[in-house]
């Protein structure tokens, strides 16, 4: 049936009263949406959802996956949660305003803040319940910890392991169990080494008498039989080398070794030697063994003496003394006070000086400068003596912060370094005379820490020229944590090019560079920290011109923030303190426990942030964060 147009025409107003109708009720829907999500501003479906949709889902779903991330999947917090890896790196963008993009549609502060707190609620370990110390990791003791075993086992420094193949490295550490393998050549070399230290020990015992009376500390004679002796000798000996007590039957084992020598008619010392060396070419003695506890199936406490080499390794990267073996032999290492004033005594020790050089040196690349050669055409005036006092300068300004317990922040911004009269002459200072280190207060805050230190400045330079994505590069991946992805394979290197007849500059070269849009995204980031240290050249020398031009050391970080030269550049760092006790806790955890990080070292990671802030910012509160941290002091079996 048709309606009548007559009709039609009635029936108009009504239908438009209608779709008004509708209108206000959708419009009184969303406003109590909004009434509800104000009142409850981190509800994800009537909140947190829309902002996701609005900033982040548009980028970051099924098609788009922009930077290879899809976030769009995770539908819900549950499957958020699940999901921690990525999420995390969303909460960091989201905190340093780098996401959403300049150029996209930017959340309110309200917004942004809502966000975060949604997902550090959502992503938050229940540290009170994460009770997984990771794998259990056998480790092979790389050559500077069996170079130091070998003095404080012997008193002898013949540096043996410097002939070994080099250690591999993992996370940037060479003292990672997953990477520290054990191969036959490496096994004939620790026969060679066993053969010669014993020969020293032995043979040449008039020219290392003291040694030789370390080893053989009883002799034969009046009450004690050679037998007694040779006993005596050897369980010391393994307990050293094993640094726990060897059992009774692998001693006697070793004594077999010592009757069958006698029973051929060699001497009492020459009977001993086949004893000594059969300890050091045993695993026991070149690996990190670690005892277990078989038929648990969850975590456990590691034994006392697995402690005292647990915090000797890690601070002295050596053996424990004798102070730590006899708090072993009592069954008193292992309680939190315990761990605590020991990890104080230790660094305070000159041995401590092995974290400086071990850690901090790997951690911060410093080991690279070594072996970093300058162009000598552009630095004619470079020696290798300024090298050494380059070097110098490090380790002893670190080692003041780990012996003297100094404030972290120290590490980006100080008042006081350690120059000699050539390095002092490099970085303009004046009323140093003298090749002797010595320390001197800073009253120019361009220098001043480790990132405007004349090591640290060269070693990230090219040999020619200053490198300004390496040394930003360096600022995010070391002391923010927030290291950008490798390059693409295909982007062409860094070439010198005339515009309009005219010179380029380094920043206008990067700016061309940067244009790719395959390139944006990282050197947005690096490029601007990077910039902030351009006036200092490829040798650490400060500088205000560059091939005739005065030097633009401005950046802009991708959240906007405008700043210029190291001076501000370090104001950022400090600003960002607690990245920066986040990324050094990160690294000292997986060089403590030689293995890369696992979900559950969140916990020791926010527990070392806290720590820190409470105490000044003292070195010592993340040590004693990890020493005391539940991975630290525990362990699993292999099966579980």
């Amino acid at each position: 049936m048709r309606i009548p147009a007559a009709a039609v025409l009635l029936l108009l107003p009504f239908s438009l009263v209608l779709g008004q109708d509708k209108d206000k009720e959708e419009k009184e829907k969303a406003k109590a949406l909004a009434e509800t999500a104000a009142k409850d501003p981190l509800n994800f479906d009537r909140a947190i959802r829309g902002h996701l949709q609005a900033f982040c889902y548009r980028c970051h779903n099924d098609e788009k996956r922009k930077g290879d991330v899809n976030l769009a999947r995770d539908e819900n917090p549950r499957m958020i949660a699940q999901d921690r890896k990525v999420w995390l790196t969303a909460l960091e963008v989201l905190e340093q305003e780098q996401m959403p993009p300049k150029k996209e549609r930017q959340p309110t502060a309200q917004q942004r803040k809502d966000l975060i707190t949604f997902l550090q609620k959502t992503l938050a370990l229940d540290c009170d319940r994460v009770r997984d110390p990771g794998k259990p990791a056998t480790r092979r003791l790389n050559r500077t910890e069996y170079n130091n075993t070998i003095r404080e086992l012997t008193g002898l420094d013949l540096r043996l392991a410097d002939d070994f193949s080099p250690d591999a490295t993992g996370y940037g550490f060479d003292n990672l169990g997953e990477v520290l393998a054990v191969s036959p050549v490496l096994i004939e070399h620790y026969h060679q080494a066993a053969r010669r230290l014993i020969a020293e020990l032995v043979d040449r015992k008039a020219a290392n008498p003291e040694p030789h009376r370390r080893v053989f500390f009883v002799q034969p004679g009046g009450e004690v039989k050679e037998r007694d002796a040779a006993r005596q000798v050897i369980e010391r000996f393994a307990l050293k080398a094993f640094r726990r007590p060897a059992d009774a039957a692998l001693v006697d084992k070793l004594l077999a070794l010592y009757d069958k020598s006698r029973s051929r008619g060699e001497g009492h010392e020459a009977a001993v030697r086949p004893m000594l060396e059969a300890v050091l070419i045993s695993p026991r003695f070149f690996m990190r063994i670690e005892t277990s506890r078989p038929g648990v199936e969850g975590p456990y406490e590691v034994d006392d003496y697995d402690t005292a080499s647990r915090l000797s390794y890690f601070l002295w990267s050596g053996p424990p003394d004798e102070e730590l073996m006899a708090r072993a032999a009592k069954g008193s290492l292992n309680s939190p006070e315990a761990l605590e004033a020991q990890a104080r005594r230790m660094l305070a020790d000159p041995r401590g000086q092995a974290l400086v050089e071990n850690f901090v040196g790997q951690w911060l690349q410093l080991r690279g400068l070594a072996a970093h050669k300058p162009d000598p055409k552009r630095f004619p005036q470079f020696t290798e003596s300024l090298r050494v006092a380059m070097q110098q300068e490090m380790s002893l300004f670190l080692g003041e912060i780990v012996r003297k317990d100094r404030p972290l922040t120290e590490l980006v911004d100080a008042d006081y370094t350690y120059v000699n009269e050539e390095l002092a002459r490099h970085y303009g200072l004046e009323g140093v005379q003298g090749p002797e280190m010595r320390r001197v207060t800073l009253k120019d805050r361009r220098r001043g820490g480790v990132l405007t230190s004349a090591a640290v400045l060269m070693n990230q330079s090219d040999p020619e020229r200053t490198n300004v994505p390496r040394r930003g590069n360096y600022i995010a991946a070391s002391i923010l944590g927030t290291p950008p992805p490798p390059p693409p394979p295909d982007v062409p290197a860094l070439k010198a090019s005339k515009a309009d007849g005219k010179h380029q500059s380094l920043r206008q070269l990067l700016e061309t560079h940067r244009s790719r849009p395959e390139c944006a995204g990282c050197h947005s980031k690096i490029d601007p920290l990077g910039f902030s240290l351009q006036n200092f050249d490829a040798v650490g020398r400060w500088r205000d011109e560059e091939d005739g031009e005065a030097i633009d050391a401005s950046g802009v970080l991708p959240n906007g923030k405008a700043f210029r030269g190291p001076v501000e550049l370090k104001q950022i760092l400090l600003d960002r303190k607690g990245e920066f006790v986040r990324t050094m806790t990160g690294n000292l955890l997986i060089y403590a426990l030689g293995r890369g990080l696992q979900l559950e070292d969140e916990c020791v990671l926010r527990d070392a942030q806290k720590a820190a802030a409470a105490d000044g910012y003292k070195f010592s509160s993340v040590v004693l964060t990890i020493v005391k941290s539940f991975p630290f002091r525990n362990r699993r079996n292999p099966d579980f």
